[in-house]
């Protein structure tokens, strides 16, 4: 239970030193050419310099120094360079002091006396350990700047070049003892290399899997004298990165490949068998069974920062904040339309018009009256004034003969009084007008304020969402481009929670019409595209594109209007209207009568309906702001509205009918009626809209008219077996055809008449 507790809290620094005992072994085997070999006890007093457990360390390098070379020399050479560097820890522990640079070099000169004395044999050998010492020292400073950078800041800290530079240094170095590792003509070397340039190529850049394939090839060619393995390896590096986004069978299949072309077909090894080959065939395979668990993890620990977290910060921080405003602003709109409603000005009951209307005659016409004191006693007399106001407000005025007799005969001045009953109920008349209009502009200004506050509410849900650049499909992207003969500089793949929303490129000008970009794009992502924007950039000669995909289905429109007795001014207004990339909306007004006053509250109505659509506003706020935008005036502004919003994206229709005739569904089994009860609008105050949906298929078409073409048939299904019956499947012909039925069945054209065709197809790029 102990042993495990102390593995537990101490697995981070056992990991630590399992790591240095590997260096260490790998260091000792390190020379260069064969002779200098300057690389473990250097990389030793570094650790020790860098506060690193000196006696932990002792132990480990002379235990490695006797598994690279079991000799007697060998032994006295590492005892006299653990002597020193223990030596060293213990003064500087008695002082209670870190250990100095200048210490440390010193130190590290005395340890390697049992080396100096057991190479002094010759003037060849005195030259060789001089410059092993120098290049020891020198691999000390090495050591010290990049051990020093990853024990301070870990894996996951950006390297400056200098400590770039050390690092490469120390790889090449660990590459170098690699060199020669074989059991039976298995190469370990390469089996080692190949596996470490694959998992690399996984979980790095491949910029950087091929730098460190060249490091690996430069530390072997440096021990064996020769630069053959520079090539190979970073032939190997280049492959591992060139695929690396690849499935990993892929992978390794690329790596097999390009060992037996170099071994077979270049000659590039010195001996090439199979056993050769099973070194890079058993690193594919261990490749292959790693977790991808394991692959999460090194990218989690290690440097994968790719210089966009603070753009991504920002713009989503922006994101985040506007949403939040949003929703406040939302939030303040709807208590703004709710302080409105109830700012509206209360109306006099009707059951006590009468009797204020009373009190406050008796109050200012009765009040200097000699008799008001007898009046007021008498509560009949007070009865016969109320009943006068009564019949005012049936009658809007009153004579004297609407006087009771008591009035009749008890009031001194029933004329006046009569005067005064009448002008009392207009005014009550002209106050109660005013009340209306003044709370009808204020319900109406509180339905826009709740519009608008649910159109803030969308909006943020919109800047909430889903959407993410996708780098890997762009990088594919760009690829497929390029292999289409598009000359591509930047392309940004936004995925959204339904897939991909949106592609954005920048494309030299010349091959902005290219077929290539719609082929790669239709390859890649297996999905139509089309173009929705194509603006110059601010560099001479490239273009920016956005696509996005291409919706399900298109329309095809027919369209005909025939004003009343050929008047040019149609109380009819229609409207076909783009309200988003794949919804359209199809609209008929028809104004109340015909002639250039219909005409002006059909136009109103549908320019307000188009504007309500494009700025995002639900079907309740767009109807009931029109209705009472059309309620105020002083004079009759009715108009019915017949809507229809087909999304091409999924073939569906909303139908909204406000006033408006019935609609034609027509399919391959049969045609349907779409109707709806509800005053036009500008009649009643409160108009809620029903929305009716209906999903189509390709070939489906919806005719809808105004009351002036319905109403030439007999009755409904009339109109709805003619239209039924009809065989034309072009849009236009049946919109002409149904209006030559209506022409021929009315003679007198007695109402404007307008028709218009909308037909669901299979999209396609011809459309």
């Amino acid at each position: 239970m102990a042993k495990t507790e102390f593995f537990k809290n101490n697995k981070k620094e056992i990991f630590v030193y399992i790591a240095i005992f590997i260096f260490m072994l790998l260091l000792f085997s390190a020379k260069i050419v064969q002779t200098i070999n300057p690389f473990c006890f250097s990389f030793l007093f570094a650790l020790v310099y860098l506060e690193k457990n000196g006696y932990i360390l002792s132990v480990l390098y002379f235990i490695s120094g006797i598994i690279v070379n079991f000799s007697f020399d060998n032994i006295i050479i590492l005892l006299s360079t653990i002597s020193v560097c223990v030596l060293l820890c213990l003064i500087y522990k008695c002082l209670k002091k870190k250990i100095g640079l200048l210490p440390s070099i010193i130190a590290l000169l005395f340890s390697q006396t049992g080396f100096v004395y057991f190479n002094i044999n010759s003037m060849e050998e005195i030259f060789s350990s001089i410059i092993c010492l120098i290049v020891g020292i020198l691999f000390f400073y090495v050591c010290i700047v990049a051990l020093g950078a990853l024990f301070s800041r870990g894996l996951q800290s950006k390297l400056t070049i200098d400590e770039t530079i050390c690092f490469s240094l120390i790889l090449i170095s660990c590459a170098s003892g690699l060199q020669g590792l074989n059991i039976f003509g298995f190469s370990i070397t390469n089996a080692i290399i190949v596996l470490l340039l694959l998992v690399v190529s996984r979980c790095f850049t491949k910029l950087e899997t091929v730098y460190l394939s060249a490091i690996l090839g430069i530390g072997l060619a440096l021990s064996n004298g020769g630069v053959v393995s520079i090539a190979i390896f970073t032939l190997y590096g280049i492959i591992c990165g060139a695929v690396c986004d690849k499935n990993r069978f892929i992978i390794s299949a690329c790596v097999c490949l390009l060992d037996i072309v170099l071994g077979l077909f270049f000659e590039v090894y010195v001996y090439y068998d199979i056993l050769s080959f099973i070194s890079v065939l058993t690193s594919c395979l261990l490749f292959l069974c790693l977790p991808q668990k394991i692959f999460d993890e090194i990218k989690g620990y290690s440097y994968t920062y790719d210089g966009k977290l603070i753009n991504e910060f920002i713009v989503s921080g922006q994101k985040e904040l506007l949403s939040q405003k949003l929703n406040k602003l939302s939030d303040l709109y709807k208590q703004m339309q709710i302080s409105y409603r109830n700012l509206s000005i209360g109306e006099i009951d009707k059951s006590r018009v009468c009797e204020v209307l009373c009190e406050e005659l008796i109050k200012n016409h009765c009040n200097n009256c000699p008799r008001i004191n007898m009046c007021l006693e008498n509560i009949k007399i007070k009865n016969g004034i109320e009943q006068l106001f009564q019949f005012c407000l049936e009658k809007e005025k009153v004579t004297i003969i609407d006087a009771n007799n008591i009035l009749t005969t008890e009031c001194m001045s029933l004329s006046s009084l009569i005067a005064e009953v009448n002008q009392s109920t207009k005014n009550y008349f002209d106050y109660e007008k005013n009340i209306k209009t003044e709370n009808a502009n204020k319900m109406l200004i509180a339905e826009q304020l709740g519009g608008t506050g649910d159109l803030f509410k969308e909006l943020s849900f919109l800047l909430s969402g889903k959407e993410c650049i996708n780098e890997k499909a762009g990088r594919v992207l760009i690829d497929e481009l390029r292999i289409n003969k598009v000359v591509v500089n930047e392309v940004v793949v936004l995925d959204g929670t339904n897939g991909i929303e949106r592609v954005l490129m920048i494309v030299r000008n010349k091959d902005v019409l290219s077929g290539g970009i719609n082929e790669s794009l239709k390859s890649i992502f297996r999905l139509e595209f089309i173009n929705v924007v194509r603006k110059m950039t601010r560099l001479a000669g490239w273009s920016i594109l956005c696509f996005i995909p291409a919706p399900k289905y298109s329309l095809s429109v027919g369209f005909s209007y025939v004003a009343k007795d050929g008047d040019t001014s149609s109380g009819d207004t229609y409207s076909f209207t783009k309200i988003s990339d794949t919804k359209m909306l199809f609209a008929i007004a028809d104004g109340m009568g015909h002639g250039k006053r219909a005409n002006e509250i059909s136009t109103t109505a549908i320019s307000l309906l188009e504007n309500f659509y494009k700025s995002g506003f639900c079907n309740q706020t767009i109807i009931s702001s029109i209705n009472k935008l059309l309620l105020p005036s002083c004079e009759e502004n009715f108009t019915t509205i017949d809507v229809c919003v087909v999304d091409t994206s999924n073939g569906t229709a909303d139908f909204i009918k406000i006033g408006a005739s019935v609609s034609v569904l027509k399919t391959k089994e049969g045609s349907s009626l779409i109707s709806a009860d509800s005053l036009p609008l500008g009649v009643a105050n409160n108009i809620t809209p029903i929305v009716q949906k209906k999903v189509l298929r390709c070939g489906d078409i919806i005719v809808i008219a105004s009351d002036g073409v319905v109403d030439s048939f007999d009755n409904f299904e009339d109109y709805l077996c003619f239209v039924n019956n009809e065989r034309f499947i072009n849009s236009q012909m049946l919109a002409d055809n149904i209006m030559e039925e209506v022409l021929s069945r009315e003679k007198d054209h007695a109402d404007d008449k307008t028709i218009i065709t909308i037909k669901l197809n299979q999209f396609s790029k011809t459309n």
